[in-house]
């Protein structure tokens, strides 16, 4: 292979895709660094013919030239992609986009689309594979809320790079009346359709929740985040329970009375590492479990009905039992 063909390879691998570019010079600064001694008017009249075989556009970016890719480019791979790898791309592009940031997921679709002629080419039986792979959630589905793109692409960016945010916000607990802060976005987190940005709002340390669709415009600042001493996302969402709603931080000891149907399935699926479930006398089955007091457990014994009969911490079983008697008058009206 000569040193010329190694050397454009080389420049191709170099050069970004719109919007980004790169001019000559870097260029020429980037293949002196790999061994390639040559002149910038070298690497210009190659650029040139590279530009009439590939997919390649230049711009100017004030005094100076940039080369870019196409953003819809077909992905140069040597050697090809292989239908095991194009299989990964699918099957992330298929449940993973929505947790990729915007920036990421455009670096990415040239794979996607890569990807999708190598399995429609047949041949390989991976091909048939996202067709034949599903995720379901057990919960009532809901439409996701609109959410603004270039809201969306702000914030991302302000969390990938560290970045103070201005934003209108409008909080469902004020009326509807928008209001604007200085931002330190600390996170990202999906939770069934709403999505939520952790962060803390001017110079104070509390940890707020802010749904994603409930910002109206943001503009990115120069400013670094100042995050609270010791943060952490997991932390925040696992141990402090912050997405739980908590009553207390200690976990309590749950006692039910559960039905055949129910005691199935928690037998399949626990509830806790600690639970233990045993049969009744009278066909019911009794079920002991150790696990945080949380919002999200209030909702989940509620689902099931007459099928789950709380029976410890009594004060659990009264605010159930009023909440149950509620809902049966509703009915009775």
């Amino acid at each position: 292979m000569t040193d010329s063909l190694l050397r454009q390879w080389t420049m191709l691998q170099h050069i970004p895709r719109q919007p980004r570019g790169i001019s000559a010079g870097q260029l020429h600064d980037r293949l002196r660094c790999e061994g390639y001694a040559v002149s910038l008017r070298t690497v210009q009249r190659d650029l040139n013919t590279l530009s009439s075989e590939f997919a390649l556009v230049c711009e100017s970016v004030g005094n100076e030239q940039h080369w870019s890719w196409l953003a819809d480019a077909p992905v140069l791979d040597v050697p090809g992609l292989s239908p095991a790898a194009a299989l990964a791309f699918r099957l992330a592009e298929l449940h993973l986009g929505a947790l990729l940031a915007p920036e990421a997921l455009r670096a990415l679709r040239p794979h996607f689309e890569a990807a999708k002629r190598v399995l429609n080419q047949g041949g390989s039986q991976l091909s048939h594979w996202p067709n034949r792979v599903r995720v379901l959630t057990r919960s009532q589905p809901l439409l996701a809320p609109d959410v603004d793109p270039g809201v969306y692409d702000r914030i991302c960016q302000g969390l990938l790079e560290g970045r103070q945010l201005y934003v209108h916000y409008r909080p469902r607990s004020r009326g509807s009346e928008l209001r604007s802060y200085r931002m330190h976005p600390l996170g990202l987190v999906m939770r069934d359709p709403v999505s939520y940005v952790v962060a803390t709002l001017r110079d104070y340390t509390d940890v707020r929740q802010m749904a994603l669709h409930r910002f109206e415009a943001v503009e990115l600042l120069d400013d670094p985040i100042a995050p609270p001493a010791g943060f952490d996302l997991d932390a925040y969402i696992h141990e402090q329970r912050a997405f739980d709603l908590p009553d207390t931080n200690e976990p309590v000891a749950l006692h039910l009375r559960i039905s055949a149907g129910v005691a199935e399935h928690l037998t399949e699926a626990p509830l806790s590492e600690d639970q233990r479930i045993e049969a009744c006398d009278d066909g019911w089955w009794s079920l002991r479990a150790t696990v945080p007091l949380t919002a999200q457990l209030r909702w989940w014994l509620l689902g099931f009905g007459q099928a789950v009969q709380v029976l410890e911490p009594q004060a659990l079983r009264d605010e159930l039992a009023a909440e149950l008697r509620a809902a049966a008058d509703l009915y009775d009206e």
